[in-house]
């Protein structure tokens, strides 16, 4: 496993373990409270995560399409409702990481077409 194949696996997962934290645990105004919320959030997330964490390009792709809803609602909810602010620039965050990490790990990929992945 490359070091960018695991900055992506790690900042996927956070943003998995976020979606529940903050839209099911954090007391308003940082959050939510409402579990169906939590549940929806994170759904979409789990359809790709095994391909995420066995260096599938095909899944990472897939979830790059994915995170970017995640970049809209984190930039959104930062811009318009400032108790939620933390959480939603932390999903901004790990949003990017995710994106420059999957870059990184596809342009490796892509330079040695014949080596195993990890």
């Amino acid at each position: 496993m490359t070091t960018s194949h695991r900055i992506v696996a790690a900042a996927y997962l956070a943003l998995i373990v976020l979606q529940p934290v903050w839209h099911g645990l954090l007391p308003a105004p940082r959050g939510a409270q409402s579990w169906v919320l939590a549940v929806v959030a994170t759904a979409p997330l789990l359809l790709p995560l095994r391909g995420v964490l066995t260096g599938s390009l095909r899944s990472m792709t897939w979830a790059g399409y994915l995170v970017m809803l995640y970049l809209i609602i984190g930039l959104m909810e930062a811009w318009a409702n400032p108790p939620q602010r933390l959480p939603a620039l932390l999903q901004v965050a790990l949003v990017v990481a995710f994106v420059a990490a999957m870059l990184s790990f596809s342009r490796s990929t892509r330079r040695n077409p014949g080596a195993p992945p990890g």
